[in-house]
């Protein structure tokens, strides 16, 4: 993909110290980003905070960086885990005591509706489509977030959600299974 291979040619520059080219790296992907975290936390600024600080600390730590062909894959991922740190230690600062077992909420609403609407343009379809991804489990939901809406394949999934390839298959097919059944019943 020519946008990929941009953005690798980008980040070989930031790495150098290219500050055009790190302003285009926060350009190209700041709206996935912010996209992306939302589906975390329906708090904008600690969101927009963890973006910040990512970006701030890939700079700072620049030289140190590898190489990547996937910068949106290492980007995605970064951002995931500063959120869920950020939100653990909002947490535990509230409730001065943590779960260990807690996981990181997939919060997504997903704007299915837009390629719904193309098809099937009547609000009753919409409804429909919500009712049933809210059935889908955390898990489910952010995978066909990644795979669909981030274009994303199974392998970087896998890493995202540091699950192997094969479960990410599984959650991908359990849950479209799952649509299918529900749309058309």
């Amino acid at each position: 993909m020519p946008h990929d291979q941009e953005a690798a040619e980008l980040w070989v520059a930031f790495k150098r110290g290219d500050k055009a080219a790190y302003g285009s790296l926060v350009k190209m992907f700041y709206k996935t980003l912010f996209s992306y975290g939302t589906k975390f936390s329906a708090d904008i600024a600690v969101v927009e905070d963890c973006i910040q600080d990512l970006f701030l600390e890939i700079w700072q730590r620049r030289e140190f960086l590898s190489d990547t062909e996937h910068v949106k894959f290492y980007l995605l991922k970064s951002l995931r885990r500063k959120i869920h740190h950020e939100l653990n230690q909002l947490q535990s600062r509230q409730y001065d005591s943590l779960d260990d077992k807690q996981t990181l909420d997939f919060l997504g609403e997903f704007s299915i509706e837009t390629t719904l609407i193309e098809i099937e343009t009547a609000e009753l379809h919409r409804k429909k489509l919500h009712q049933i991804l809210a059935k889908l489990t955390k898990r489910e939901r952010e995978v066909i977030y990644l795979k669909f809406y981030q274009d994303m394949d199974y392998e970087q999934i896998a890493g995202m959600m540091s699950i192997n390839y094969q479960s990410v298959r599984n959650l991908v097919h359990t849950a479209i299974r799952e649509l299918k059944k529900a749309w058309f019943q």
